[in-house]
């Protein structure tokens, strides 16, 4: 076949490095290469390659494979073994099956047979540059992979250090270090299923004694959850709701009016709200759509029944109520989000809210932290410490008669 006959297009001029013991064959090797248009150097030892490989870099060495000292099979697995190593062409006048199989052991990307034709060592050659570009276009791909990954890993961990700053402002919102009316105390739990919760709650002294109360579980959990809790939280406190003139109901009335869902998505908002009399333990409250509290005395535990309309947010028409029940002394008001009870286990199921209503009453002898740490206890076990879903708790406790007046802190 004419060497004109060959397409002689070539993308990258590649530089070669021919190694061969025998003078005459190394400059016929050489000079066709030339000829070819690629850059070529030349070593009569593998020793020597390797001497000029320490600092220069080639895209394809031909070595031949019988040479005195190291062979060609010998370079070639030293060769491999460095990083972005070159293609390597080994010549050799055995064709058996058997040396073929040992240089592709050892490594050799092709092999042309003694005495070869001109044009073959082209048609290799021009296949090797074709390797060696795609290898090429690959490492960049890979950089810039890299690159990507390692932006994006930056961005992650600026996330995460923002969504920790985050629990910890959302946390900040809870109820803090302070002492009720009338000897009334407040424990709690919060646990977030990821660093931001959907779930928020406070209880805080009105004065007249009175207290306000409220416990909100926005749908899902997340960053979305969370911002709308948040600002639910902030559109409840003492600054921008009139809890002295509002009842709960009307309170909540109107937060069904404000609430909005500009992407339609269907977000809603379960509720407890309501006001407490520290003096005679009547108490105030309005439904939408949460889970009815938990009344736990000396001898059980009830569940209160409550009537309850849909959460706010789903139908601006809604009308809430007002229900009113009465606390005796010595008695604890439990409220609670339905990742309390709705937990999954995998082999037993749900938890249900029978079984955390008898979890209380058995549990009824406990402090108001120890009990509130039981149950906490107890529904990690559930879950095989894989939180599912936001859980909060709030415990408000109307003190014995007898109860001296005493200063509290709340745990979390």
């Amino acid at each position: 076949m004419p060497l004109s006959s060959i397409t002689t297009q070539q993308p990258e001029i590649l530089s070669v490095l021919v190694v061969e013991d025998t003078e005459s064959e190394r400059l016929f090797i050489c000079n066709l290469l030339r000829q070819f248009g690629w850059l070529v150097e030349s070593c009569n030892s593998a020793y020597a390659a390797l001497a000029y490989l320490k600092h220069s870099s080639v895209h394809v060495v031909i070595s031949d494979w019988r040479m005195p000292g190291m062979t060609g099979i010998e370079l070639c697995q030293i060769l491999k073994n460095v990083n972005l190593p070159p293609f390597v062409i080994l010549l050799t006048a055995n064709n058996q099956t058997a040396d073929i199989v040992l240089g592709i052991e050892a490594g050799a990307d092709d092999f042309i047979c003694k005495p070869f034709n001109p044009a073959l060592l082209k048609v290799r050659m021009l296949a090797a540059m074709r390797i060696m570009q795609l290898q090429q276009n690959l490492a960049k791909k890979n950089q810039l992979l890299h690159q990507g990954l390692e932006k994006e890993t930056a961005l992650l961990n600026t996330i995460q250090k923002d969504l920790i700053s985050a629990a910890k402002v959302q946390r900040e919102l809870l109820p803090r270090v302070q002492e009720l009316p009338n000897n009334w105390q407040l424990h709690h739990r919060f646990q977030p299923a990821n660093y931001l919760a959907g779930d928020t709650f406070q209880c805080f002294d009105l004065g007249e004694n009175q207290l306000g109360f409220y416990l909100i579980d926005a749908a899902g959990h997340g960053i979305t959850a969370a911002l709308q809790s948040v600002s639910l939280a902030q559109r409840l406190s003492m600054e921008r709701t009139n809890w002295h003139q509002q009842s709960p109901n009307e309170i909540v009335n109107a937060l069904n009016q404000e609430l909005s869902d500009p992407d339609n998505t269907g977000r809603f908002v379960t509720l407890l709200l309501g006001k407490i009399n520290t003096s005679n333990g009547e108490v105030q409250i309005c439904s939408a759509g949460h889970p009815s509290p938990l009344l736990l005395t000396n001898s059980d535990c009830e569940s209160l029944v409550l009537e309850t309309e849909l959460p706010i947010g789903i139908h601006s028409a809604i009308q809430y109520k007002n229900q009113n029940f009465k606390m005796k002394p010595g008695t604890r008001l439990i409220l609670f989000s339905d990742g309390a009870y709705e937990c999954k286990h995998d082999k037993f199921g749900i938890f249900g809210l029978d079984r955390l209503q008898q979890l209380c009453e058995k549990a009824k002898n406990l402090s108001s932290e120890q009990l509130l740490h039981h149950l906490s206890h107890v529904l990690k076990l559930w879950q095989c410490n894989n939180i599912q879903d936001d859980i909060s708790m709030m415990l408000i406790t109307y003190p014995s008669q007898l109860m001296p007046r005493l200063h509290w802190r709340y745990y979390e």
